[in-house]
């Protein structure tokens, strides 16, 4: 699942916190239906979306399958 962000700062961001509950995240270009964001986003296993949804609670960003 792709994570899109807003700003490329927060797509860091969400990088770090994820990597501290141990989700693995890789930063990937985003989406071509979605290059009104910034131009990377992260990307996570769908097994991990509920915990990675309970850490980026604070974050603004939009689930892309």
């Amino acid at each position: 699942m792709h994570l899109v962000f807003y700003r490329t700062s927060d797509v860091f961001e969400a990088e770090e916190m994820l990597h501290q509950i141990s989700i693995p995240v890789e930063i990937v270009p985003t989406p071509v239906q979605d290059k009104a964001y910034c131009g990377v986003c992260a990307y996570i296993s769908e097994n991990d979306i509920i915990k990675a949804e309970e850490c980026l609670i604070d974050l603004d960003y939009k689930l892309i399958p």
